[in-house]
């Protein structure tokens, strides 16, 4: 059956993304792209601290891509290990720092305003930080933290908004962290740019104006001639 050809290796992946997680939780770890190629499997691995991953020599590297293609049956694995460009922005590295702060004894209010904080300067369009566990007695509740934009369902809350997810285990039992942001380059529905065309006014068509004195000049002209010519006769006249 090909459903349960799917079912399968959704479960298959989510299990290499959790085993990759653990392994390279302390380089921080910040998301997984699995995809299939003529030539094999491209894993393309988002960390903080790149070096931890790698080993000496690519030793790291080479271990975990032997584990795969032995556990999992990955078909020749290629991991590719990339260093994440803004950390404040990448909800599972958010996370796991938030976590470390709990367990090093920090209120859970000073956790999450300072993460906000950090968040907000980065440039984030909307964040939401929920702290959920024993963070203040003996009974459990949560506490959220949020800022501008944040979408939890239709097609901006499922690609819209990326979630990482992490665990702080303190005395009193286990804390859960969980970071949504909405991505940079994801593009609301409801925000709309429109694109107004201005035309260029039609130029003046020049005309000429007709001349309406056209008579009355002739008619001068003709008077001013014959008493010229009346003129010339009587000089005539006078000078005989």
């Amino acid at each position: 059956m090909k459903e349960r050809k799917f079912i399968s290796n959704s479960v298959n992946k989510l299990l290499i993304s959790e085993y990759i997680k653990r392994q390279t939780d302390e380089a921080g770890y910040g998301g997984m792209e699995m995809k299939r190629t003529p030539f094999g499997t491209n894993i393309a691995l988002y960390v903080n601290k790149p070096g931890l991953v790698i080993g000496h020599r690519g030793s790291r590297v080479q271990a975990i891509t032997t584990y795969l293609e032995t556990k999992y049956k990955v078909e020749s694995p290629q991991i590719e290990v990339k260093e994440i460009s803004n950390p404040d922005l990448n909800p599972q590295v958010v996370s796991k720092k938030i976590a470390l702060s709990l367990e090093k004894g920090w209120h859970y209010r000073k956790a999450g305003n300072t993460s906000l904080r950090r968040i907000i300067d980065s440039g984030s369009k909307g964040v939401m930080i929920r702290i959920g566990g024993k963070i203040s007695g003996e009974r459990a509740r949560s506490q959220k933290f949020m800022y501008g934009s944040v979408k939890y369902s239709g097609e901006p809350g499922r690609i819209g908004m990326a979630v990482g997810y992490s665990q702080a285990k303190l005395k009193l039992g286990i804390i859960g962290v969980r970071v949504s942001m909405l991505k940079g380059d994801y593009k609301l529905p409801d925000k709309i740019n429109p694109v107004i065309k201005i035309e260029a006014p039609p130029k003046p068509i020049e005309t000429k104006e007709p001349e309406v004195n056209s008579g009355v000049d002739k008619v001068e002209e003709e008077k001013n001639g014959t008493a010229s010519e009346g003129n010339t006769a009587d000089e005539s006249k006078g000078n005989q």
